[in-house]
């Protein structure tokens, strides 16, 4: 510190490293000073691709958010949270210390004067110093910079006037901020993961930095004492970079902590869906009782009776296991008029190992005999494909129905009274009309049936056929060895996706992105993998699926942490 004694040694290492700093910029100075300015220039394109990376994570937070507000709102809050710290950090290092730093050196008193210079401009990229910016970066343009290996000046602000320990300060609240805020989203252990380390390490055990005379110095002397200003540049960009990657990974996480609670019981809903809910009399009634978003690995019993809207658990009880998360139900239609039945649900909760119950209801027709629509597969048509339908009449021969369609086009199938519709582009319904002919001539409507038009579902995408994230071991992911689409739960067998190109991402010092065409990894991702360390998020973002068409879709990113 200036004003202190010092001591006849420390007099001698002064005036050796004055000599030193003369003869360093007689000789190499500039070409030191050169590699500074690039460390610095690479460090700040680093930045802003990190930034760009940023931005691009909220816009998908924010898109989930829109989709699925209830199950996502607490995580959606707290990345906010994040988001406004890191805007709070950054504009601090930028505004508070690069700022005046870069001012103190070139002699100027403004801020407008910095930005406005002509000749010899000192900033790049004008428009991200713009004070309107939720997030203001100053990038230097060091070739301009007439005192660049001037270290007194920065060494008086960051140590003689404590910025360099206000600057520590705030890095350990900020980091303490990040790891509060992750951990009260349930992510338990997340110290171990965070960096911005100055006085002690994730263990609480002393960091200890050297000088050049093997020293014990703190982290401010080690990183702000007789250190040139262009240098100085290079370490606080380091810095910034370091809080943004800090803020990516944990928003990251707090977009991987939506999916984690998906499937409590506790907000699934059992719901039945009928083939028809309008049978003739000696037909019967056919439906399937599921829970929404019901995990298909998980079996489950469901306990149902007749003739009633409420059930009780008493009388004739009938029982029905699932099958691929599926009841299904088959129900004589012996009676004609409304019939009605109600049961529940019993499964396992996978958090707390108890029973829970979830009731349905629900109610059918059974009717004289008429014309009757049946789909073969769902009460849905999707565009695309060659839907089936049958149609029938009790006592009418098939061939004296005539069937048309109206929002798609009608095709004779193999067999009586099958059918294929194909659905018009951009019909939003589609009606299959019947009617019956006599003596050769049409006489009367029977039924008439409308079909609601869905776009065929996104398929399941994975690594592997069975990895959807989380951590997992790189040996593991080396073996899985490609992308993977399925058609999760789709009843239309046959159709498929394909995998058509992916980027694979992580972060090493900067970002690395491979792009990958077709499934199977590549010897790029390959080498990516199998170089990644431990904790390494490695995302792969960008899965482009092929229809049998040639439709593409962009199904979104998987990231998974290297154990």
């Amino acid at each position: 510190m200036a004003g202190a004694k010092e001591t006849p040694r420390q007099k001698m290492i002064g005036m050796m490293y004055l000599v030193y700093t003369a003869l360093l910029a007689m000789n190499v100075s500039a070409d030191i000073l050169d590699a500074f300015s690039i460390v610095n220039d690479g460090q700040e394109k680093t930045n802003a691709s990190i930034e760009m990376k940023i931005n691009d994570q909220y816009a998908a937070f924010e898109g989930q958010y829109g989709k699925e507000p209830e199950k996502t709102q607490i995580y959606w809050d707290k990345a906010i949270e994040i988001r406004e710290k890191t805007d709070e950090m950054i504009n601090y290092i930028e505004k508070e210390v690069k700022l005046p730093l870069l001012m103190a050196v070139e002699g100027i008193n403004s801020e407008q004067e910095v930005i406005n210079r002509k000749e010899k401009p000192l900033l790049r990229n004008i428009e991200k110093a713009n004070p309107k910016n939720r997030r203001v970066f100053y990038e230097v343009e060091l070739k301009n910079i007439g005192k660049k290996d001037d270290y007194d000046i920065p060494t008086t602000i960051m140590i003689e006037e404590g910025k360099a320990t206000e600057l520590k300060q705030k890095i350990a609240e900020y980091r303490e901020f990040i790891v509060n805020t992750v951990e009260n989203a349930g992510i338990s252990g997340y110290n171990n993961k965070v960096g911005l380390l100055t006085d002690y390490d994730q263990n609480g055990e002393p960091m200890l930095y050297y000088n050049a005379d093997k020293e014990v110095v703190d982290w401010e002397h080690k990183n702000f004492s007789h250190i040139v200003f262009v240098a100085e540049m290079a370490i606080l960009n380091k810095i910034v970079g370091e809080v943004q990657t800090t803020e990516y990974d944990a928003v990251g996480d707090m977009m991987d902590r939506i999916g984690a609670t998906d499937y409590k019981i506790n907000k699934l809903q059992a719901r039945v869906i009928a083939k028809s809910d309008y049978i003739t009399q000696g037909q019967d009634y056919e439906a399937e009782v599921f829970l929404v978003a019901a995990d298909t690995m998980r079996n489950f019993d469901a306990k149902y009776t007749l003739g009633t809207s409420n059930f009780t658990g008493k009388g004739d009880v009938k029982t029905a296991r699932s099958h691929g998360g599926i009841v299904k139900l088959k129900i004589p239609g012996k009676n004609v008029g409304e019939q009605r039945f109600a049961g529940v649900i019993e499964m396992t909760n996978p958090e707390t190992g108890d029973t829970e119950y979830h009731s349905f209801n629900a109610s059918y027709i059974v009717a004289q005999p008429s014309a009757t629509v049946a789909p073969t597969k769902m009460m849905v048509m999707y565009q695309e494909l060659q839907n089936p339908i049958s149609v029938s009449a009790p006592g009418v021969a098939s061939d004296n129905l005539i069937v048309n369609v109206e929002g798609g086009t009608l095709t004779k199938d193999q067999g009586a009274g099958n059918y294929f519709v194909e659905v018009d582009k951009g019909a939003k319904t589609v009606k299959v009309n019947v009617s019956v002919k006599h003596d050769n001539k049409q006489v009367v409507q029977l039924a008439t049936q409308e079909f609601r038009v869905k776009p065929v579902p996104n398929p399941v995408v994975n690594v592997g056929g069975y990895i959807v994230g989380g951590k997992v071991d790189k040996e593991e992911l080396l073996v899985a060895g490609r992308v993977a689409a399925t058609m999760k739960d789709f009843d239309f067998e046959g159709y498929n996706y394909t995998v058509d190109s992916y980027t694979v991402s992580t972060y090493k010092g900067n970002f690395i992105d491979k792009k990958n065409n077709g499934p199977r990894f590549n010897a790029e991702v390959m080498e990516l993998i199998n170089s990644a360390r431990s904790g390494q998020r490695i995302t792969f973002q960008d899965i482009m699926v092929k229809s049998p068409k040639g439709e593409l879709r962009n199904m979104g990113s998987i990231a998974v942490v290297i154990k």
